[in-house]
């Protein structure tokens, strides 16, 4: 057990070149993460990059389509000043249309009333000719009754 322990103990590296692996250790560390950093910033410059060229490209087509909306802007005030024109006239026509209907609908509101009058008048005279007598009773709710 001895040996063994002696044996392990020897693989031991002395203070000084432990010291020396660690700063080693620490410079190979340091190297690879400043070669870290710069892979990150360069992938992140790549990154703006192509955000910039996609920005450029959006901003230049939505200028395009504002261009192209304001020369539609200005053909469709000129149709409108004819329009205009046209609308008023059509909007008298329609208003014109509306007002015929009402009188149409009120012309057959009132023969409605006139008609319901009728009725009601004729049921009151039935009822007065029958004498207010008292309507004969179906049979159909009483018990046979044979004589």
């Amino acid at each position: 057990m001895e040996a063994t322990s002696a044996a392990h103990f020897s693989s031991l590296p002395t203070p000084s070149r432990r010291l020396s692996q660690i700063r080693r250790t620490k410079k190979k560390t340091q190297d690879k993460m400043f070669s870290e950093i710069m892979e990150v910033t360069h992938n992140e410059r790549a990154h703006l990059n192509e955000w910039k060229d996609v920005v450029a490209k959006y901003r230049k087509d939505a200028c395009e389509r504002e261009d192209r909306r304001d020369q539609r802007e200005d053909r469709r005030d000129e149709r409108e000043d004819r329009r205009d024109v046209r609308d008023e006239r059509w909007w008298q026509e329609d208003q014109r249309c509306r007002q015929e209907d009402q009188r149409w609908r009120d012309a057959m509101l009132q023969l409605l009333r006139d008609q319901t009058d009728i009725l009601q008048r004729l049921v009151d005279l039935q009822e007065e000719q029958r004498g207010h007598r008292v309507p004969l009773q179906p049979l159909c709710n009483h018990p046979h009754h044979v004589p």
